[in-house]
Order: structure tokens, then sequence, then C-alpha cells
């Protein structure tokens, strides 16, 4: 079964697609650049941005600075509407508010590169226990549980937002799962879909939903027996529909994380991926997300990367979420494979 439309209704209208090298501001006036006290370089998509604006936002309100964004430059004139729109859903969420002003020194503490911080492990509290004035700059991508564990109620009521069912009868023995490919496939950071199978063989359940990305027949083969139905939406749309279920089995995906938990659902099933032989994965590495202080969370451990190679159907399916440089380097890796004979 499919579904495909019109969402719920908006709280607010859409944003509009901000023009190329534009630094979109959110409900507010942007602050003058001179003026910015703690600056957010935002890295990857939408799932990325909301780990990122989390740190930034934390550091601004306990140390009582003004915060300013700059998005992200990945496919902006699809990413930063779709993350624009997903944040005007959420309770309070502005990206500028105003605050002290300080010019020098900076503080690039926060800036993956920098020192020894590699982008994920950050010392969050050693930062705003600092009153010594200064301009600190963000970029990195923060995905520690334990880095936002003493600030999840905060983040929970920042980012608090409305479940839409669609129109589709939900019970509490339905379990709705996320699957996130298409470009992961291609980056080799697909999971393999009996991670899914073997779970839903041993849960009982009512209906099953699906939504997420790169719902391929591929993915429709595999589960077919199940008579799921697929949820067609934007990625606010999607969110908003997965957190109003009371049993879900996530990806390995930021996206499928945040909308996990922030919802109020008693039974999560989330991966913890096995070493990935295929391509180096930095956020399997330094990241770590499981949520260990809450009994709702049960975690599959080991799970294995999908089990084949991409093809030339993968990246075309996937241009709107890649990068030029990174089709032209797959593309080539294609080729240099095949003349190599690694692939059929």
């Amino acid at each position: 079964m499919e579904w495909s439309g019109v969402g719920c209704a908006a709280k607010v209208p859409s944003v509009p697609l901000p023009e190329r090298g534009f630094h979109q501001p959110h409900r507010q006036t942007r602050i003058p650049e001179d003026a910015i006290m703690i600056h957010l370089q935002m890295r990857g998509f939408i799932a990325d941005n909301l780990f990122q604006y989390v740190v930034a936002r934390i550091l601004a309100e306990d140390l009582g600075y003004a915060l300013d964004v700059t998005h992200a430059t990945l496919h902006p004139r699809e990413n930063v509407p779709r993350l624009l729109e997903l944040l005007s859903q959420f309770r309070d969420a502005p990206l500028t508010f105003p605050g002290k002003v300080f010019h020098h020194p900076v503080d690039s503490t926060a800036v993956i590169g920098h020192g020894d911080f590699d982008g994920y492990d950050l010392d969050l509290a050693g930062m705003t226990s600092r009153l010594d004035a200064r301009k600190i700059m963000v970029e990195g991508y923060f995905q520690r549980y334990e880095l936002l564990r003493p600030y999840k109620t905060r983040i929970r009521s920042w980012f608090e937002i409305e479940p839409c069912y669609f129109g589709h009868d939900i019970s509490a023995d339905d379990i709705v799962i996320h699957i996130r490919h298409g470009d992961f496939v291609v980056f080799g950071l697909a999971i393999s879909l009996g991670f899914y199978t073997d779970l839903l063989d041993r849960l009982a359940f009512r209906k099953l939903f699906i939504c997420g990305y790169g719902l391929s027949e591929e993915v429709r083969r595999v589960f077919a027996r199940y008579d799921p139905t697929y949820v067609h939406g934007a990625p606010v749309d999607d969110f908003r529909f997965m957190k109003g279920f009371d049993r879900m089995i996530q990806s390995n995906s930021g996206f499928s994380w945040w909308a996990g938990f922030l919802s109020q659902a008693r039974e999560i099933h989330a991966p913890v991926m096995a070493s990935n032989t295929r391509q180096i994965d930095l956020k399997s590495e330094f990241g770590d997300l499981r949520v260990d202080d809450e009994e709702r969370y049960h975690y599959v451990y080991d799970v294995p990367y999908l089990e084949r190679s991409y093809t030339v159907r993968d990246i075309v399916a996937s241009l709107g979420q890649l990068g030029k440089r990174r089709v032209v380097h797959s593309l080539k890796r294609l080729v240099i494979d095949r003349w190599r004979g690694m692939r059929p």
C-alpha cells in the first residue's frame, strides 16, 4: 500500500527558497557580522544540523552570548529549505538570538581539526563553565549521547513537535520503520535489510508502516511479505509521522535517531553497526548515540552493512543527495573496480 500527498497543516507557512550564498535567518533578524559571539558553521544534512544547533545553542544560552548560523553548503537549495521547514514546526528553535557581544579573542575549541577535537567528543560543560569573554566558533558533528544527556530535557522542549498520522488508522500495536538507503548505498553506509526482517519476524504487530529515503524496488521486494504501507512525504512529514508511533525500528541515520529521541514511543529498536570493511565511517568510529538511560531503547549489536556494492542505478537514484564530487568519484570507482575485475 502507498501513501503520498499533502501532509498535515503546517504551523507556519513554508519558508522561501534562499538565494545562493545567502545565510537564511529563522524567525529573527540576522545579527550583524561583527556582533556574532557564537557562530555555528553547519555541516552535512538535516539531522547533522540538529546536533550542531543543540551544541551551539547550549553554549549561547548558558553563556548569554548571541548566536548566528551559516548553513551547510551541501545541496543548499534543497537542504536549507527542508531544515528551515522542520525548525519552523518545532516549538522553539530560532537560529539567531541576541546576547553579549565580544569581538576577540576567538575560541576554536569546538571546531573540527582544531587541537585534539575530532568533531564529536567535546567538553561542553567545560566550555560553558569558562567565564572569560571570547567569540566562539562551532563546527563539528557532536553525535555523542553523553554530550547531550545532561541537556535532554531542554532539547526536547526546544524540539517539541506535533505528530501527524496523515489519516492513517494507527494503533499502539503498529510498528513504523525508517530506512535510509539511496545515498547511503553509494556511501557504503546502508544497513543490511536483514536487520529489519530479523526483528519483524520476532515481534508481534498489527500493521507495518515504512518511511524514509531510497525505498527502491529492492527494498519493496524484501518487505512485501509483511504487506506494509509506504508513507512518502517531505522530511518534516516523515519526522512527524514517526514521532506519533508507540513502536519504532530505527535505521542507522541521525534523522531516524532524532525522531525516536523526541517521540513518546515506548519501544525503540536501534542498530549498533559492525565494523565497516568497505568504507571509512567516522560517525561510527567517533560517534556513539546509544541512549543508555532509557529502558525503551533496545539495541541490536554488530549489525552488518548492506551485502552488495553500489551500482550506476544507485548513483542516479541518489543524485539529489550526492554532491558533484561524490558523483564523479563514485563513477570513477565503478569504472576502476570493473577494470580490475572487482565488480560484475
